[in-house]
């Protein structure tokens, strides 16, 4: 039996040909969403939406999210979506619709394959987002409500004035969601190195052999590395070292001289000097200030793993 097919309305809106903006603004849309509905629909124009109070569940697509006072949602044109409001509640969201082609090609009229470039990256993806978290973004959009809804004089110049920062804005979130992904790209490349290290930090470990396990060149690996874990394979393997001494020196009584062989540095020397290095102590005054002291350790593994 063929799987029955999931419903899914189009709903087209028209705005004014000097316009740029629709606004579904005010307490008209103060309601149950998703009441009596059970299926997606798509816009031919970006929606972002502002959620001034409720709680419900945003669906997009094949996901699904949770939404709640002061967060904003973003969805490109043709992206089957709907908005339903816990059982029982209502919740309060005020619509804007956004003709960016149209905005685009007044301001770039020489050069349409800029425009189509931009709009590939504003349409990439949706995005769910907290006001607080992004508040250049949300201060302009209550900044295009107020305009849209007062309508003083001069307002659709004003609107156009903050669609263009909101543009920019968009463009911002693309970069920072495509740095992540490269981010996670890369983490990928590396991951078998990093195992490697957890499984073998007690044994002598060569940079050729973690670059091998990821099937890359030396040269080659150290350069990935150092850009995904912002250090270098060496001082990683240092930092799990140490870490590792670290739980030995609190949880045992064993001499430095143990401590250090059993993480895999092949002197006590080497060992004091990286622990040293990393926490800012020898592992003797770790050891008689270890509660106090443990947080600087914890704050060099933060950094080291900046971009994660």
């Amino acid at each position: 039996m063929a799987k029955k097919k999931t419903k899914v309305e189009f709903r087209y809106y028209e705005i004014p040909p000097d316009e740029m903006i629709l606004a579904l603004l005010g307490d008209s849309w103060i309601r149950p969403y998703g009441m009596g509905a059970d299926f997606l629909h798509f816009h031919n124009f970006l929606e972002i939406g502002y959620c001034h109070w409720g709680t419900g569940e945003l669906v997009i697509g094949e996901q699904s999210y949770r939404f709640e006072e002061n967060m904003i949602e973003i969805v490109p044109p043709n992206l089957p979506h709907t908005t339903n409001s816990d059982q029982g509640t209502e919740s309060f969201w005020e619509w804007m619709y956004f003709d960016m082609e149209k905005y685009l090609n007044s301001i770039y009229k020489e050069d349409p394959q800029f425009v189509q470039k931009l709009l590939e990256r504003i349409y990439r993806e949706p995005y769910i987002l907290r006001a607080e978290e992004h508040p250049a973004l949300a201060g302009i959009l209550r900044s295009i409500i107020m305009e849209m809804k007062n309508k003083k004089k001069y307002y659709q110049e004003s609107a156009k004035g903050y669609l263009h920062a909101l543009i920019v804005e968009i463009l911002r979130l693309d970069d920072h969601e495509e740095s992540k992904r490269r981010t996670k790209q890369k983490m990928g490349q590396i991951a078998d190195a990093l195992q490697f290290v957890a499984d073998h930090y007690r044994e002598e470990i060569k940079i050729l052999q973690l670059a091998e396990s990821c099937n890359m060149s030396e040269s080659h690996f150290r350069r990935i590395f150092l850009e995904t874990m912002n250090m270098k394979p060496g001082d990683y393997l240092n930092l799990v070292r140490v870490q590792n001494a670290c739980e030995i020196i609190k949880k045992t009584n064993v001499s430095m001289e143990d401590v250090a062989y059993r993480v895999g540095f092949e002197t006590v020397s080497t060992f004091n000097r990286n622990f040293k290095k990393l926490t800012g102590l020898s592992p003797y005054q770790w050891k008689r200030s270890a509660d106090n002291f443990e947080g600087k350790l914890l704050n060099y593994k933060i950094s080291a793993q900046k971009g994660w």
